[in-house]
């Protein structure tokens, strides 16, 4: 059979690839008066906020009248009115009686999760916004699939892969959260023919780690694998060049979110490090979700190779759809024209969206875990690492790192190897962070292992204030 390009084998592919920036936003300002006109009849949380602004949906002739006078949500606003109006909150945009599937955030922000009813058709879309990445990844009619994040449970990504691989036709075995990891590796070694694996970032190193201590090179376990693909966590480039040499193949990336209802956006061939060593970029699905990325403090646009924050609104969810929500990620932008692609949508950076909520404030500077991660796992030695901030007896504010060397570099490091190695992390953390840490080698099972995303750092400090 020969292998199609994503394009040639799908015209819708194909048609949103060739609009121009102009045909864009002219389909996305439809869809848009479309939504709010559904919204200001069916949601009363959204007509209140409508009402509120003066601005109805035949007044909305523009993108840029709606970015402007239309007001933001984030998850505060959802959560308060989940409560007053329980379960679904009065932003539902459908009735009651066609809610077919309800879906809920993790709840990792630890403010509480927030709670979304999908009609029918959402399922579907939930679907497609799965299937369309992988598409683009190469991801074909009965190809070998496995699906490494837990399925089931509440949350959009334990349905929506489900669904995206039923609609792709790939043949799909969905062992995360049923299987340990060396019988996921047991289970892929009888299979043989794998060709597509898609995991959450930190499970695909902790998958990777797991073959290599077994004496497995997955290329050669695995000489058919076609893609791997990764979403929910940052990454050094250094990491991901070392996993693309491992496997032997191309290693693709998604943003997603339960407010995405799925992916907004994905890698084209070049993915996540292009040729000449950079960061690829994440493509954005505009004309189903609408971004805007903006300052997090002005809520002004942000410049194109800017960070900022994503705001985003569902141009076609039915039952709890978002508008100009706040996400509280943090993404670099880069727009069309800098892209260097045909098509004409605006991109985010690959490998370092982060979470505002996450930085951490430390001895004056601003930390954010992604970066500490770049650090370390930019030493092909490290194998996994878990980092706390607490407060010492007088006072002092310290930062320990404990480490985990590969089993290949525990055994055949010499001290003096170790000592060095170690220098040039603390070294590596203190560049990008203007931090120093204390380090502290450990064995690997002392260390956590994650299934989905990674929460390698507790911050400790305010108990260290406790009399």
């Amino acid at each position: 059979m020969t292998f199609q390009t994503p394009f040639e084998a799908s015209p819708l592919l194909a048609q949103v690839a060739g609009l121009s920036r102009t045909e864009l936003e002219k389909l996305q300002l439809t869809k848009l008066r479309r939504q709010l006109e559904r919204l200001y009849t069916q949601s009363p949380y959204y007509r209140a906020r409508m009402v509120t602004a003066g601005l109805k949906p035949d007044a909305v002739t523009s993108l840029d009248i709606f970015k402007a006078r239309f007001p933001t949500s984030n998850k505060a606003d959802f959560l308060a009115d989940q409560l007053e109006h329980p379960p679904f909150g009065a932003r539902l945009g459908i009735a009651r009686d066609q809610v077919a599937l309800v879906n809920m955030t993790g709840g990792t922000s630890g403010q509480g999760q927030e709670i979304y009813g999908r009609s029918q058709r959402d399922i579907h879309m939930q679907g497609y916004l799965h299937a369309l990445p992988w598409f683009l990844a190469g991801l074909r009619p009965g190809d070998m699939a496995i699906n490494c994040v837990p399925a089931g449970g509440m949350t959009t990504g334990g349905w929506g892969p489900g669904e995206g691989l039923r609609i792709i036709g790939a043949t799909a075995f969905h062992v995360g959260g049923t299987l340990s990891t060396d019988a996921k590796i047991d289970l892929m070694r009888k299979l043989g023919d794998v060709n597509f694996v898609y995991a959450s970032t930190n499970y695909l190193h902790t998958l990777t780690d797991a073959l290599l201590r077994r004496g497995l090179e997955p290329r050669e376990a695995f000489p058919n694998i076609r893609a791997l693909f990764i979403a929910a966590e940052g990454y050094p480039i250094e990491w991901a060049e070392k996993i693309e040499a491992h496997w032997g193949c191309g290693l693709q990336e998604g943003y997603g979110s339960t407010q995405c209802a799925g992916f907004g956006g994905s890698t084209c061939d070049s993915g996540v490090v292009t040729k000449d060593g950079k960061r690829g970029l994440i493509h954005l699905f505009e004309w189903e979700t609408m971004f805007e990325i903006v300052d997090p403090e002005t809520g002004d646009p942000t410049q194109s190779g800017e960070v900022g924050e994503m705001v985003i609104t569902n141009l076609s969810i039915e039952g709890s759809p978002v508008v100009r929500f706040r996400t509280g990620d943090a993404a670099r932008y880069v727009s069309h024209k800098d892209s260097g692609s045909a098509w004409s949508w605006n991109a985010i950076e690959c490998g370092t969206i982060g979470r505002f909520d996450d930085m951490m404030k430390i001895r004056g500077n601003n930390v954010w875990p992604s970066a500490i991660d770049a650090a370390v796992f930019g030493h092909a030695e490290v194998a996994d690492y878990a980092g706390r901030v607490f407060t010492t007896e007088d006072g002092k504010t310290e930062i320990e790192v404990r480490l985990a060397l590969s089993d290949n570099a525990a055994m055949t490091l010499s001290p003096e190897q170790r000592q060095n190695l170690f220098q040039s992390v603390r070294s590596a953390i203190k560049e990008r962070n203007n931090i120093w840490v204390k380090l502290i080698e450990v064995e690997r099972r002392a260390l956590p292992e994650f299934a989905y995303k990674a929460r390698r750092w507790t911050d400790e400090r305010q108990s260290g204030y406790r009399l």
